[in-house]
């Protein structure tokens, strides 16, 4: 019997689930939770399998969450459950542990695949997922913008900014003029289409410059 806790902060969802599981005979929903910390008490208290894990929930996220639970719980696989499919998400919950990912349409046959599978330590990334993603970065490569790229230079003073250094001690840890830690700052803003130094940090976060 695999046993599956699903987190996410709509109970509409969950009964969903719950139902469209129920007459599965080797599967069984033990445990809910609408948040990361809830996640986290659960696995206290009782043996969980597989947890379907929402990215967007209050007070700790599916990211921060699964973070934790692969390292502490190492045993336990991690399905993304999400209306995201963007790439950054994707990215994001692999790295933090997850070794599955599909939308919250999905069908049954889906689910019970994406569980069986990372159950059995296997990996499931759904097709239409795979699909979706694919198609945007065709679109955008043929109608958007290019995703400005960085050069080395500007990707180390980031790196720097994300640490609260100010431009005059970029400018020393790095031996350059301040003025050129002002023009890489600025060029910088302006590639992400922020309005300040806090909005760059936020779009290099977005957008997985910062993991």
């Amino acid at each position: 019997m695999i046993e599956v806790l699903i987190a996410d902060d709509h109970q509409l969802l969950i009964d969903g689930i719950k139902t469209t599981l129920e007459d599965v005979s080797d599967i069984k929903i033990v445990a809910e939770a609408y948040n990361g910390l809830q996640v986290l008490k659960i696995l206290k208290e009782q043996k969980i399998d597989v947890i379907l894990m929402d990215i967007n929930m209050p007070q700790m996220d599916g990211l921060d969450c699964s973070k934790i639970v692969s390292k502490k719980y190492p045993d336990i696989k991690i399905i993304a459950l999400s209306q995201f499919d963007e790439k950054r998400f994707v990215k994001r919950m692999i790295k933090n542990g997850a070794s599955g990912y599909v939308l919250k349409d999905t069908s049954k046959d889906e689910l019970i695949k994406a569980i069986k599978k990372v159950y059995r330590g296997e990996t499931y990334f759904s097709d239409r997922l795979s699909i979706n993603i694919l198609q945007r970065e065709i679109n955008q490569s043929q109608f958007d913008p290019l995703f400005p790229k960085l050069t080395g230079r500007e990707k180390e003073i980031l790196r720097l900014i994300s640490f609260e250094y100010n431009s005059q001690e970029i400018a020393d840890k790095l031996h350059v003029s301040f003025h050129t830690v002002e023009t890489h700052r600025s060029n910088l803003i302006s590639k992400a289409g922020a309005k300040n130094s806090a909005g760059l940090i936020r779009w290099a976060m977005e957008n997985g410059l910062l993991d």
